[in-house]
């Protein structure tokens, strides 16, 4: 496994951002210092650490330490950072929308940084922009490794570049950080994960395991046609069950008294953006309505935001399970939590006790453990004089693991439908009339949809 310990040791050259947290992938275990047989509460795998080539590992990352490899290795980062491929959220299929050229753009970037990878590896264009790369192993009977990444970035809000310390797409290193879009999530991976290879194929390497890259392009939209055409290729080629281990981006990991606490990535909550658009009868602004559609799509919105949605522990949870890991292993947990996360394992009462104090004290206990909801696209209204005939709020849900999309449907339209009866509006969710009453008889009309089919 020479290869995951060098992509490693190249990943966390670059994973340093001026944001809190880290960022980045991670391999997916965690790992404390002495023991691998620590029972059965947060259970260990192996350590990952190559004997058959442990001393071309510590050449490498001793190489890896030179001013001379940081620089190239920074501005590898830096020229990718620099061609802006930005994922937007309506883009048509490949081949019907131009935007996606500049991926083409960002490959001819990778060709000409990594010739080695180029010329020794397969390369396979997925749905035209999507890449996989085979690295063929010696033994045949070893499943492959795989290595992922997402060659997209999320767009710049225009009216924002001027507050940029460095250009959003300069790949500007100042010293401590290397600046733009992407210099976080993901082309560290990217750019990471050819580097080792690169460096590998200059050493004479010949892997005896196969590694396979894997590198999306929309997964900043949720992988519409990027990760769907990958999987498809992936099971067609390799088959299910296929790899023998899976580096991507992940949660990254904490230090505390010694101990590293890692979190693995088995898994990510699936998400749903709900587009809500109130329509409302036009007219000029010298007689106005009392309520627009903007001021009624407005007061749904603060309803939706006034209503959060509750998070809680459930005993199966990857986050509950994590928690007890944290308890028996890390020595920097206070008591008192430490005790109540061991006795919430059989104590309802105390399970209750232990949500209520993670709601005060772990700003992440939400988002992990409930379905969040953020507005994040507000639309309306054409011209000053002219009242809006049409307003429109899209508000992104990452869904609880243990909830779904048809309850998220039903809870949204059960917060919002009081509003709809306060200003006599009818209510279209998700396909279904609400209340049972004709269209026509209502002042105006609220659509809640899914806002990816209308993309």
């Amino acid at each position: 496994m020479l290869i995951v310990a060098a992509l490693l040791s190249t990943f966390f050259l670059l994973a340093r951002t001026p944001h809190s947290g880290s960022c980045g992938s991670l391999v997916g275990q965690t790992v404390f210092p002495g023991s691998y047989d620590i029972g059965s509460v947060c259970p260990q795998t192996a350590p990952i650490s190559p004997s058959n080539h442990s001393s071309l590992l510590r050449e490498l990352e001793e190489h890896y330490l030179t001013n001379e490899f940081k620089h190239t290795v920074f501005e590898s980062l830096g020229g990718a950072i620099r061609v802006p491929t930005v994922a937007y959220d309506d883009l048509a299929p490949p081949g019907q929308d131009e935007r996606w050229e500049i991926f083409s753009q960002l490959h001819r970037y990778l060709e000409t940084r990594f010739p080695l990878v180029h010329a020794n590896l397969r390369k396979t264009e997925v749905n035209t922009y999507a890449l996989v790369y085979h690295w063929q192993g010696s033994d045949d009977s070893l499943k492959p490794v795989l290595l992922t990444a997402h060659q997209d970035v999320v767009p710049v809000e225009p009216l924002t570049v001027d507050q940029w310390i460095n250009p959003p797409f300069s790949g500007h290193y100042d010293g401590e950080y290397i600046w733009g879009r992407g210099s976080c999530d993901d082309k560290p991976g990217l750019i990471g994960s050819l580097t080792s290879i690169e460096e590998l194929l200059k050493k004479e390497f010949k892997p005896t395991r196969s590694i396979v890259l894997a590198y999306g392009i929309d997964e900043e939209r949720g992988g519409i046609s990027g990760a769907t055409a990958i999987r498809d290729y992936l099971l067609a080629t390799y088959g299910e069950y296929a790899f023998s281990i899976l580096v991507d981006e992940g949660g990254g990991y904490t230090i505390q008294n010694d101990v590293i606490m890692a979190s693995p990535g088995v898994a990510e909550k699936g998400k749903f953006d709900v587009r809500m658009e109130v329509m409302t009868p036009g007219g000029h602004s010298s007689i106005p309505p009392l309520h627009t559609s903007i001021g009624i799509l407005a007061a749904m919105i603060k309803q939706l935001e006034d209503n959060p949605h509750v998070p809680h522990l459930n005993r199966e949870g990857t986050y509950y399970q994590s928690l007890q890991c944290q308890a028996q292993h890390d020595p920097g947990l206070s008591k008192p939590l430490r005790q109540l996360i061991k006795r919430s394992v059989k104590s309802d009462k105390a399970l209750k006790k232990l949500e209520a104090q993670l709601l005060r004290s772990d700003r992440m206990f939400g988002p992990l453990c409930g379905t969040t909801q953020a507005v994040d696209i507000v639309r309306g209204g054409v011209k000053t004089n002219a009242l809006p005939e049409r307003a429109e709020a899209i508000v992104n849900h990452r869904i609880d693991a243990h909830s779904s999309v048809s309850s998220l449907k039903t809870r949204i339209a059960s917060i919002v439908g009081p509003i709809a009866d306060r200003f006599n509006i009818s209510i279209d969710a998700f396909g279904e009339l609400l209340p049972d009453a004709e269209r026509r008889a209502a002042y105006g009309h609220l659509r809640l949809s899914d806002a990816l089919v209308q993309l």
